[in-house]
């Protein structure tokens, strides 16, 4: 579901010439209230009435930052925040190729949870080892299924219900009848994406893309210890064992201890429709984990669900994360060991930079930019409502200039 909000839209309003005082000055500020505006709510225009009003507050204002930050305020009280702000925002996490979907599936436990948790205002490190779960207020979860959710999302189009008003909080202990809960990890919007056929490595690096805005190869480091690599990973592929001494170890010296973390963890897709298809977790590592173990019998065998962040020993990236969280167990624990890092604040401000301002955040400023909005973050008490505000204000107030 989309609006007029465009990245044509957005150029045209950041480009907007400096002019000459008095109704130039008016004019300024009735671009970057638009910008505001619609940057927040999915391309919404505010009133005549409202532009005009809200503008002359801009400009009488001593702090127009602030005269802005109002004008966020108003936004955020419009569905469309939720619907189709947020909702884009969560939807690049909850399919593989991180696109922008409108069909089944859209709205999710997953997606859901991060509306619900922005809407809440809530410390959104939770959302990654939390009891904690968004479900449509008037229906009865279905572990097996995506149906309820795909039903109000359906209404929300339709304009017969309203996200922001659709959704409740609840508890996974009460909702699920899974025997953990762990945030994201455990909805089935997660595992039904992450947790199919493979090894259970993917997950790993989709929550990195996604949590601390890396992929695997942005981490690679070849001159640490290789002990934890698993049987699967050929030690001379190709008949080259330099590609594997290059290459290849670079990522899987860390991603293989710590993708442990979800050896329990299987999704079975339905084979038909109707049939439910619930997220499975077992108490010993599925057999997916450990296959093609003849590959190099010499490697790592997955015994549990404990995991090691051996980043921690990487001359290269060590400072990245939190030395306390060294290693753990489950897919809690991991939750946990990500929330910690210096990566969470810095790459959720770089993807609401990226939702709002439509930026990708390599210019000089627009860093700058980014890591002021990381640092309000934190010192905000990690407040989503707060940083999509704090975006739209900071890229909105260059308008002009």
């Amino acid at each position: 579901m989309k609006y007029f909000a465009s990245g044509i839209l957005a150029s045209l309003l950041l480009s907007v010439p400096a002019r000459s005082a008095g109704s130039d000055e008016l004019s300024r500020a009735k671009s970057k209230v638009a910008f505001v505006y619609a940057r927040l709510t999915g391309g919404l225009k505010p009133s005549p009435n409202e532009l005009n009003t809200w503008a002359a507050q801009v400009v009488a204002a001593t702090d127009k930052r602030a005269a802005l930050l109002s004008i966020a305020d108003e936004a955020v009280k419009m569905d469309s925040f939720y619907s189709v702000t947020v909702l884009d925002f969560a939807q690049l996490e909850s399919n593989k190729d991180r696109a922008l979907l409108d069909e089944a599936g859209t709205l999710s436990d997953l997606t859901a949870t991060v509306v619900g948790l922005t809407r809440d205002e809530k410390d959104y490190r939770t959302i990654l080892y939390d009891d904690i779960i968004y479900v449509p207020a008037r229906a009865a979860y279905d572990a097996g299924s995506n149906t309820i959710y795909d039903i109000l999302n359906t209404s929300v189009k339709n304009g017969t219900a309203q996200l922001s008003t659709s959704l409740k909080a609840s508890t996974q202990t009460e909702t699920t009848g899974l025997s953990v809960q762990a945030g994201i990890f455990t909805l089935r919007g997660f595992g039904s994406k992450y947790y199919e056929a493979g090894t259970n490595r993917g997950p790993v690096r989709f929550t990195f893309i996604n949590y601390v805005c890396r992929d695997m190869e942005d981490l690679s480091d070849i001159t640490v210890d290789t002990n934890s690599i698993r049987r699967d990973v050929d030690r001379k592929p190709g008949n080259d064992p330099a590609k594997f001494v290059n290459e290849c170890r670079g990522c899987h010296f860390a991603l293989d201890p710590m993708a442990g973390a979800f050896a329990f963890y299987d999704y079975i897709p339905p084979l038909k429709v109707t049939d439910a298809a619930p997220l499975l977790i077992a108490t010993t590592p599925n057999a997916k984990t450990n296959r093609n173990n003849a590959v190099f019998p010499g490697g790592m065998t997955v015994k549990d669900d404990s995991w090691e962040n051996n980043w921690l020993n990487s001359d290269i990236y060590k400072d990245l994360w939190e030395p306390s969280k060294a290693k753990g167990k489950g897919v809690k624990e991991f939750g946990e060991m990500i929330a910690a890092t210096k990566m969470f604040p810095e790459c959720m401000a770089k993807r609401a930079f990226k939702t709002i301002c439509l930026g990708d955040g390599v210019k000089a400023i627009d860093k700058a930019s980014i890591e002021k909005l990381s640092s309000d973050f934190v010192k905000g008490s990690y407040n989503m409502k707060a940083l999509f505000k704090n975006a739209a204000v900071e890229c909105g107030s260059r308008i002009g200039q």
